[in-house]
């Protein structure tokens, strides 16, 4: 069957056309009274950056807007003058008086409050109080500039490890940058870099990030509430921005480690209208393994490399082109060795239609690459690797119709091309044949609409909807099964199904579609201010997730492979309700917050018992569908700016799953299900010079499966071991602190100093706690079984020297 696009095009539409036209449009009625717009773009006036989320408010009618993803504003107003008040956190307000008799282009640049340490200073200032009136809920925006004071393991700035450190977020192992969210999977994680797919955030088993701090401009975690123009995966989003570079001035930063270090340079192709950025950052732990004999032979090492380029083709348009490579390689000689890398690109188009018309048509490519070698001998070698490419073409429209109402609309088309596994020899003699397992291709359609609407002073509200479309395409072929499925009950245990031995595969011409989902997604927010300082949300969330990471081991070894959604594997869903109390205290320094929150899930993917994942392409016959819910409550403090910043969170929470024929079909714990979840970070500036992070983490340890017994079948020497409960025993309680100081340069007061520097100095676990990180089952000297606890870190000091000019 030959896809109709047309058909599916023109039912999307009319869909979307009744929604805009039921919902929309009796909220925003038809205004008589002429109004004229003030419009424009907010950026950095040292760097020429633009500033995502800066506020822009009329204090006398009580109105406001932000800034979006790319700095542009718009606000409509009455025919007259007002004063504006322009602000963004961290940086001095600026105050204009705006005469309105025509539609106005006004571009706004703020300067750094190179005071903001003096809390004197910033209480004149005015505070931010968006997490109280804006209708996000479940939603962190962290400064990159206090990530960089966190204190991490080896001293690397990572923006997943301050992620880890927030409430509902929790870190997939120690040392590890693979995260859970809320109960769900870490491949329930949709991780954007500037809206290009990364696959795989982590470089070196999982202990750094593929971010470098120097190259990224904002980010953002959506763990609830996720507005409509996300999709794709059910627990959260981390929407991580690249810096644009300078458009003003030419300059380089970087930064020497123990173990890495990074440059970044950046500076205008023409000044004030188009910058260029270039960061790399290499590790070099390879320099250090010849000095040893035991580690001679070794290799181990992790690269990226960020670019970012954009221009200002005129008024109304703006051209971006940005990519990261991202490379890991671990081995021992020519015995064994993997690696894996990250690719993307992203060519966006920003054009502003009118004054209120603001849309950006992006084409995004993504690609992720594993592959493992093994030589034993002449006659015993492989290697293998599995590939995942994906391209898209999208568009996003921001509709300013009145301060208090807009519109968001979008679409974007995916096309997926999987290869699950190649197998090729490395030298003639091997006798392993060459092999591959049959490429799979999909196609993706997403639509979506929402709006933002303020009823009055009180109440406002968020809604919308997504509609994704999933098409499994050739070319490409269809396992068929005896039974029809294709797993079997056989004595109580689930196999994989035998082949139709008369007709065991039905192969698919290019271009064909042969299965197709289609999900429809609700969304909505809603706040109502009980005060000026304080509000009461709710939020609920549907979610689909088309892809599946197939894995065994919690750490990124990079063997895990993804799979798309067809004929037997079932898309996962989630639904998820939310409901906060938000209370700032202190003029908005102090900021509060109190969530709860449920979530449905449905047709997880579960490993059954036994399962083989490796080079098998059957791979529907290795899992099941399941069940999960998860539910809890979480608290936070967060102090944002001053002298003293910070924030205190903590998690109360339970996740489990259930699936046929895995643990007699009851409800069993999630093995990254924890009770209790605390972390403290706390950063003081004890001088202009020095200052002072520590942070602390308490969890509950992990569950795991416990074998209960053991016994021999007619004396044989390997015994047979059987397991209780899934995941019905616990892991030690994890904990540890982290401290660092800062030291920078002297400064004589009055001078100015064009260049910039400091040394940090750090130490992971400074107390040395050994955390499980896994758990073996051997044989004490006696033939007693015995429980081995194996952990990975204890007291880490390091030290990085950081440089910009």
């Amino acid at each position: 069957m030959r896809p109709n696009f047309t058909g599916m095009l023109n039912s999307i539409f009319r869909i979307s056309t009744f929604l805009f036209l039921i919902v929309f449009i009796p909220f925003n009625g038809f205004s008589q009274e002429q109004k004229f717009t003030l419009s424009g773009e907010v950026k950095d006036a040292k760097n020429g950056e633009d500033l995502i989320g800066a506020t822009i408010s009329i204090p006398a009618k009580k109105l406001g807007v932000t800034s979006n993803a790319y700095g542009f504003y718009s606000i409509s107003l009455p025919a007259g003058t007002y004063d504006v008040e322009v602000s963004y956190l961290g940086y001095i307000t600026q105050k204009l008086t705006i005469t309105l008799n025509q539609n106005q282009r006004k571009n706004i640049e703020l300067s750094e409050d190179k005071k903001e340490l003096k809390e004197l200073v910033i209480k004149t200032d005015k505070a931010d109080k968006s997490n109280v009136e804006s209708n996000k809920m479940s939603v962190v925006k962290l400064d990159i500039k206090q990530v960089k004071r966190i204190p991490i393991l080896l001293g690397e700035v990572d923006i997943i490890k301050a992620v880890q450190l927030l409430p509902g977020v929790q870190q997939a192992g120690d040392g590890s940058t693979l995260f859970t969210v809320r109960g769900g999977n870490i491949d329930h994680n949709l991780v954007l870099l500037d809206e290009a797919v990364v696959y795989n955030p982590s470089h070196v088993l999982g202990f750094f990030s593929v971010f470098n701090g120097d190259a990224i401009k904002d980010f953002e975690i959506y763990k609830g509430g996720i507005p409509a123009q996300y999709g794709g995966r059910l627990a959260s989003v981390l929407d991580v921005r690249m810096r644009d570079g300078n458009t003003k001035n030419f300059g380089a930063s970087g930064g020497i480690g123990l173990l890495s270090s990074r440059l970044t340079v950046e500076g205008p192709l023409v000044k004030d209208k188009g910058s260029f950025l270039v960061s790399g950052r290499r590790s070099y732990f390879d320099v250090f393994f010849p000095l040893s004999e035991s580690t001679k032979d070794a290799s181990a090492w992790f690269g990226d490399l960020n670019i970012k380029a954009n221009y200002n083709l005129g008024e109304k348009d703006k051209i971006f082109v940005s990519g990261y490579l991202g490379r890991d390689k671990l081995g021992f000689g020519e015995f064994f060795g993997f690696g894996w890398g990250n690719y993307t690109g992203t060519l966006r188009w920003n054009h502003i239609f009118n004054n209120k018309l603001f849309v950006n048509t992006s084409l995004v490519y993504s690609r992720y690459d594993y592959g493992f070698d093994l030589n034993i001998s002449d006659n015993l070698n492989f290697r293998r690797s599995n590939f995942i490419n994906d391209l898209n073409l999208k568009a996003e429209g921001n509709y300013f119709i009145s301060p208090s109402s807009s519109i968001k609309f979008g679409t974007k088309q995916t096309y997926y091309k999987f290869d699950p596994g190649v197998r090729t020899k490395i030298t003639e003699n091997s006798v392993v044949d060459n092999a591959s397992l049959p490429s799979k291709r999909a196609f993706q359609q997403d639509y979506f609409v929402s709006h933002s609407y303020k009823f009055n002073s009180r109440l406002s509200t968020e809604y919308g909807a997504r509609i994704s479309v999933f098409s499994n395409v050739g070319e490409g072929r269809r396992i068929n099964y005896l039974n029809g499925s294709p797993t079997v009950l056989e004595n109580g245990f689930l196999k994989e199904s035998e082949k139709d031995p008369l007709n065991p595969y039905t192969n698919y011409a290019s271009g064909d579609i042969y299965n197709t989902y289609t999900g429809f997604e609700p969304r909505v927010a809603l706040t109502y201010l009980a005060s000026t300082t304080s509000s009461v949300k709710a939020s609920f969330n549907r979610m689909f997730q088309y892809m599946h990471l197939i894995q065994n081991v919690t750490a990124s070894t990079g063997q895990e492979f993804w799979t798309p959604s067809d004929n037997y594997i079932k898309p996962q869903q989630a639904d998820q309700i939310a409901l906060g109390y938000f209370k700032n205290f202190n003029d908005n320094l102090i900021e509060t917050s109190v969530e709860l929150y449920y979530k449905w899930m449905n047709n997880t993917v579960e490993l059954r018992d036994g399962a083989d994942i490796q080079f098998n392409e059957a791979i529907e016959g290795q899992i099941i569908a399941g069940k999960g819910r998860a539910y809890g409550a979480e608290f936070f403090v967060r102090k944002p700016s001053g002298r003293t910043t910070g924030w205190i969170s903590y998690a109360l929470s339970k996740s489990e799953r259930k699936a046929d024929n895995i643990n007699n079909g009851d409800w069993y714990n999630f093995r990254f299900d924890r009770t209790h979840y605390l972390t403290v970070v706390l950063s003081h500036e004890l001088t202009e010079r020095i200052a002072v992070s520590g942070n602390f983490v308490y969890a509950t340890g992990e569950a795991f499966t416990m074998p209960s017994q053991r016994y021999s079948i007619l004396g044989a020497e390997n015994p047979v071991i059987y397991y209780s409960e899934r995941n019905g025993a616990r892991m030690p309680a994890y904990h540890r602190m982290d401290f660092s100081v800062t030291l920078g340069r002297k400064k004589i007061p009055g001078k100015v100093y064009k260049n910039e520097s400091n040394w940090v100095f750090s130490v992971y676990n400074v107390y040395g706690r050994k955390n499980a990180y896994t758990l073996s089952y051997e044989n004490d000297s006696k033939g007693n079984p015995i429980v081995q606890k194996w952990y990975l870190f204890t007291f880490v000091p390091s030290v990085t020297y950081n440089f910009k000019f």
